[in-house]
This record gives C-alpha cells, structure tokens and sequence, in this order.
C-alpha cells in the first residue's frame, strides 16, 4: 500500500517523507510563480480600488444611474429609471435608423440571412461590397452599429466574421460574450446582426446545403478564431436568438457534427427540447491525481454530522464512475487520529497522505500536493463536497483533452441546491460567481446555463488541470494563503494562451465555508491588483448575464 502522512499522533504506517525531487518540485512551482507574477505584474499591474458591489444598471447621462443606483431610494427608483433610459434609447434608435444612403456611403450590403443554401450562395455571387452584414429574421441594423462596423472593418479589413451587443426592442441591452466556438457547439451566442467577409466565405464553400436553417452558427463555426472581432456596442436589435426546436434543432445539431468531424474531434451530439449537448470521450485511461487539502473537520450536512474529507473520499469511491485515480489528501497536523484511520480505510492502495505542519496557506498546501502526485491531470477539490453525477470525472477529462483548454470547472450547489459556482466573473476589480443563487426552481435558468461554456476562471473547489500545465505556470501561488488563489492560478492558465470552459454536466455540491471563515486579506487583494489589474475589470465571457 501506498500511504503518506507524517503527523502528530499518527501511526508510522501512514507515514511518507517527501523525497528530495518530491521537495525541488515543490520549490520549482514557487520558482515559476515568482517569475511569471514579474511578468505579467509588469505587463498588467497597478492598483486599483477595493472592490465592492457593481450596481445593475443602464448607461444614463452625466451618470445619473450611478448617482441613483447609490441612493436610498432602492429598487424602485432604479427600475424607473432603466425604463426612462430604454424609452430614451428606443426613441433616439428610431429617428436614427441607418438609410439605404447610408448603407451606400459606408460600403455596406445589408440582408436578410438566408434560410437555404442557394439563396445564399446567390447573395455571394452578387455582393459588391467585402463585407455583408446578415440580419436574422425579424431583426434590424442600428445606425452607430452601421458606423462601428464600418471603424471597425477599416481598422482590421481582415476581419473574417464581426457580432458585437443588441438590445430588445423595448431597449433592454443584451451583452454578447466574447467569441467561442467551444460554447457555439452548444449555444448560438452572436446575436441578431452577424456580419461575415464575402471573400472568406467563397474560399470556405460559401453557404452549404447541410446547414439550411443553421447557416449563422455554420459560418462562425468554419471562421478563423483569430480572425473574428466582437464589439462592445449595440449594433442590432431583434428578439434573442432562442433555442432551436424541431428541424431547426436537427439542423445546428448536423451543423455541429460536421465541425467537430472536420476538426477530427469523436464527440458525441444530441438535443432535448431546444438544448444541444456535446459530450467528448475521454482518450486513453489517463492517471488523475486528487488534490483534496483538510484538516479532518466535521459539520451538519441536510441534519446529519459528518466528516467532509471522509465522505469525500468515500464518494470518490462508491459514486464515481472513473477508476483511475489517486487521492493525495494534504492534511494539517491537527487532523484527528480517527479521520486518518477511516481515510485508510475508505480509500485503501488509492490514497496518499501527505503531512502539513505550516501555518495555513492553502495555496501551498496545494502545491505540495501537486509535487507527491503521479497523475496526468490533477483534479484540485475541496474536501466539503458530495457527487451529484457519477460520470464527472469523466466529463471534465473529456474537455481538458481538447486542443487549447489548460483548466475546466464543474457546476457546483449550495446545500439548498441553489447554484454556487459556474464559472468566474470578473469585474470592477474583484471576481464573482457565474450564475451564483439561481434557485432549484429555475428549471429554465439551470438548464440555459449548464452549456459547456468558456469563462474567465473556474473555482479550486473543484477544477480539473493538465499536470504539465500546473507545473508550467507555476501552481498556486502562496501570496494568496486563503482568497483569489484560484483566480491568480486562472489568469495564469489564460495568459499561457490556454481556454478555461465549466460545464454543467459534471455537478457536485459545495458546502462552502463550512470549514473556515472566507476572509479576504489586505495583502490578498493587493496581489491580486498588482498582477492582474486589467484583467479583472470587465469579463469577456459572462457579459450577457450583467444588467
């Protein structure tokens, strides 16, 4: 048997020393992080303000909605005024509708997106302009949208495919995401303007009969990544795009097919009531290493006590599906003897025990972890969580198999099931929770917001990395002992040029802060500033769920 624990009280038998190149891995991870936190501090850095709560509003002159949003006057005054500000908008829009002289001006074909391949392809054949602007049904170009298309083709005349905000037509602003084809094989993300290069197209086949009622989400699909802009301004306005049903839904699903086929990726496609879901097969029986930090604590879970390392361990062990796995539990010096002796026995050959005699720092405490693993991935997980899919291992290793993606994160429930975590969201200098609250009850919520998506970040109560990406940007850094460890450990995973996606099919329950108090220190936040300033203002990947 393999166990490792060296700690007060404990038996010998637990007992593991790290080896000398278990240690140098340890201080290399503290190496790395020191040398990219230079780097990116100085590319990035600065300080900013303590973060605080970004009220939900809508642009209004002179900033009277912040004024507002400010004031005692409370929900009611700011609903007002977000409807003074949309019939503003929906005012000012109809007098400033773009003309067919406009249109002529800026050099911009205007159309309806067709619904076959040969009207499309006709619309190609006789295009003059290098760019045609594709309007869904139902939907119409704004005139500043006319304009920040035309800025925005004669900065980047390459650009290959162009989508940028939309507001309904009673002014609520819809904030479209940054682009991802990963979240586009599951979600139609682009809004009701999509604007695609004349050019491009032609070379890529034009419009293709398969994708009949599908051909927005096919052009973004076969777009060069690198050659699509998203803009921040609203450049539309239609109803959101809503989920296909029917034989539309067959349509984007053979649409998708096809991509992933092209790509050469085996997944699987399937739709349920307007939802499509991909789902990637694991390839090869990969070794994963589970990091699970504790202390031996115990709570009351649903009106029972429980030691939440134990029964995390035990449904790694009865309820997951995926076998290949080794548990590397850090645990501190004052872990009960008991909590060590039923970890033995739940876990038996799996488990690795290793010893923590320092002053809290879960950042490290991680790391050390990460040194002792043997595994191809390492799966950081809290040990206050309960399984609640079998197959979410699985899952997660599916994705983090993918070309580009360093890091994948699981949709995690509070104990009342309301949603904890899907994701970060970043903004105003402080990180958040995508989805953070939404009830049991919204059903169609839960169900819209479980798409694989791409995000800024993901939670380390239970992410899913690469080994040879942890140890390429150094692992956790212990500038950040209890708070925004995992944030650091996120951009550090983006900065290397990596995706990090959650997805909703692996889900589990985190009963948060149950083992410790979440405060976040002074040093914690200064770090966090000084290394990642411009990249925690305004997320890129959750716009659409700010109000």
């Amino acid at each position: 048997m393999r166990h490792a624990v060296a700690a007060v009280g404990w038996s010998s038998s637990t007992e593991h020393v790290l080896s000398d190149v278990e240690r140098d891995r340890e201080r290399h991870l503290h190496d790395i992080d020191a040398e990219v936190g230079e780097i990116v501090s100085r590319d990035s850095g600065g300080e900013v303000p303590s973060p605080r709560t970004r009220p939900f509003f809508v642009r209004y002159p002179l900033g009277a909605m912040r004024r507002v949003a400010a004031s005692p006057l409370g929900p009611f005054a700011r609903k007002v005024m977000r409807r003074i500000e949309r019939e503003r908008w929906r005012v000012g829009h109809r007098l400033a509708r773009p003309r067919s002289t406009d249109r002529e001006l800026l050099g911009i074909e205007v159309a309806a997106l067709p619904a076959d391949a040969v009207a499309g392809n006709a619309l190609l054949e006789s295009a003059r302009t290098s760019h045609i602007a594709l309007l869904r049904p139902g939907s119409e170009l704004t005139g500043s949208g006319l304009r920040a298309i035309r800025r925005a083709l004669d900065q980047e005349p390459g650009i290959e495919l162009l989508f940028g905000d939309s507001r309904l037509p009673h002014g609520v602003r819809y904030r479209a995401p940054a682009f991802s084809p990963i979240r586009l094989r599951e979600e139609d993300t682009l809004g009701p303007v999509v604007v695609v290069a004349v050019d491009a197209l032609r070379a890529r086949g034009g419009f293709r009969p398969h994708a009949d009622d599908a051909h927005a989400l096919d052009i973004a699909l076969r777009a060069t990544p690198s050659a699509v802009r998203r803009l921040r301004e609203v450049i539309g306005v239609g109803r959101p795009i809503e989920r296909p049903i029917g034989a539309e839904a067959e349509a984007a699903a053979a649409v998708v097919r096809a991509h992933l086929e092209e790509l050469g990726i085996a997944a699987t496609v399937t739709t349920d009531a307007g939802y499509r879901w991909v789902e990637y097969p694991v390839v090869g029986e990969p070794l994963v290493s589970i990091l699970i930090p504790t202390r031996g604590s115990s709570g009351e879970v649903a009106g029972t006590n429980r030691t939440f390392v134990v029964e995390a361990v035990r449904d790694i062990r009865d309820r997951t599906t995926w076998r290949n796995v080794e548990i590397v539990v850090v645990a501190d010096d004052a872990t009960p003897q008991s909590v060590i002796d039923e970890l033995v026995e739940v876990a038996g050959d799996r488990l690795v025990l290793v010893r923590w005699s320092e002053s809290f720092n879960f950042s490290a405490k991680m790391n050390r972890g990460a040194a002792v693993a043997r595994g191809d991935y390492l799966l950081m997980l809290n040990d206050d969580v309960d399984v609640v899919t079998p197959d979410w291992i699985e899952r997660m290793l599916g994705l983090a198999q993918q070309h580009g993606i360093g890091m994948v994160g699981a949709m995690l429930y509070f104990e009342d099931g309301a949603v904890q975590h899907l994701g970060h969201l970043y903004q105003g200098g402080g990180a958040g929770h995508v989805a953070f609250g939404v009830t049991p009850g919204a059903l169609a919520p839960i169900a819209a917001l479980a798409v694989t998506r791409e995000v800024s970040g993901v939670t380390a109560a239970c992410a899913l990395l690469p080994a040879d990406v942890v140890e390429e940007v150094g692992g956790f850094s212990p500038l950040f002992p209890g708070n925004y460890n995992d944030v650091d450990l996120s951009l550090k995973v983006r900065s290397s040029g990596r995706t990090i996606v959650c997805t909703g099919a692996a889900r589990l329950y985190h009963f948060e802060s149950r083992t410790r108090e979440a405060t976040v220190l002074p040093s914690e936040f200064a770090a966090l500033a000084r290394r990642w300033k411009s990249m925690i203002q305004h997320d890129e990947y959750s716009r659409e769920l700010e109000r």
